[in-house]
């Protein structure tokens, strides 16, 4: 009896550890409601996102002409608010950590498609997510979902 006890015991503080070691992955961006296009107006739109404390935040502006999306441009502003270009990841103007700068230039590199792919698909839920830039499609998904929203104002 002192067998079964003992080795239930250990099987529950076995259970009990095994969800403590995990982290939790972050829920993936949803993708942003279909626009009607048809209710925007023509104009020039500029958003941006939320600021994240560590990684900044992006602007969208996009132009609508005759209901249709015919210009966006998107970059990241950094948390310093200078614009996120090839110095973005470095520090001190130096690589000093070639892994994290590749990172950030990954993420530099996937905010110049975004605007394209949305010209291109006219949905920002339809832009594609680039692989290692999640934050960067995120702030995309929501300053694109402001300056939509303006234009139908």
């Amino acid at each position: 009896m002192r067998k079964i006890m003992t080795g239930g015991l250990l099987l529950v503080a076995l259970l009990a550890l095994a969800g403590c070691g995990q982290e939790k992955k972050p829920e993936p961006a949803k993708p942003a409601a279909a626009f009607d296009l048809n209710k925007a107006k023509d104009g020039t739109y500029t958003a941006e996102s939320s600021s994240d404390s560590y990684m900044g935040r992006g602007r969208l502006t996009v132009v609508i002409k005759d209901h249709k999306i015919v210009s966006a441009t998107y970059f990241g502003i950094d948390k310093d608010g200078t614009m996120k270009g090839e110095d973005y990841g470095k520090k001190n103007g130096q690589v000093s950590d070639a892994q994290n700068y590749k990172k950030a230039q990954n993420a530099v590199k996937a905010n110049a498609t975004y605007g394209a792919q949305l010209v291109e698909r006219q949905q920002p839920g339809k832009v594609d997510a680039i692989s290692g830039a999640t934050i960067s499609y995120e702030q995309f998904i929501e300053a694109s979902t402001k300056a939509l929203d303006e234009a139908k104002k």
